[in-house]
């Protein structure tokens, strides 16, 4: 009897420590109604109880299957933000090819060419100004003095910030 005895010690001491469902509860800091519920969701039973005998738990195999449970619904949660996102850039896609239907938006392309017409025009006319200023400068600055250099350069930006923007000289006199 005393083989026996030791047999079934040896026995409880290489098993893992089995939790009551109150126990489970309190060692994952839930309501025993949440136990329950992930009992139906495919929890491990260690040993289903019966008849007044409550079933018993293995803790470490709960928390690797809350673990695993845990992930997979962080990746169904990045399928769906993944899936609103794509919902979102759609729509505002659908909302950038109305305007660009409408006239209210431009291609990229079609800016960047008018800009660098824009640019090269704002130079052409910027490296013109020296060649076509300077005997009128020289000979203001001999007659009239630093003031009417000052004045003449003055009025020659104007006139080319006139003229590029589109505005006649008179109109803006």
């Amino acid at each position: 009897m005393a083989k026996k005895c030791s047999k079934r010690r040896a026995a409880l001491r290489t098993t893992p420590a089995l939790l009551t469902r109150r126990e489970l509860a309190a060692a994952f800091a839930v309501h025993m109604l949440t136990v329950t519920k992930w009992e139906r969701d495919g929890m491990p039973i260690a040993k289903r109880g019966a008849r007044g005998r409550p079933s018993l738990y293995d803790e470490a195999a709960c928390r690797a299957w809350k673990i695993l449970r845990d992930e997979a619904a962080t990746k169904t949660s990045s399928l769906e933000q993944a899936r609103i996102q794509k919902e979102l850039s759609q729509a505002e896609l659908n909302r950038q090819t109305a305007e660009i239907r409408a006239g209210n938006l431009l291609q990229r392309e079609d800016v960047e060419r008018v800009w660098s017409q824009h640019v090269a025009a704002v130079r052409r006319k910027l490296l013109h100004m020296p060649v076509a200023l300077a005997d009128g400068l020289h000979r203001i600055a001999t007659l009239e003095g630093p003031s009417a250099v000052e004045a003449k350069l003055r009025e020659a930006v104007e006139d080319v910030l006139s003229e590029l923007a589109g505005v006649t000289p008179a109109a803006t006199a």
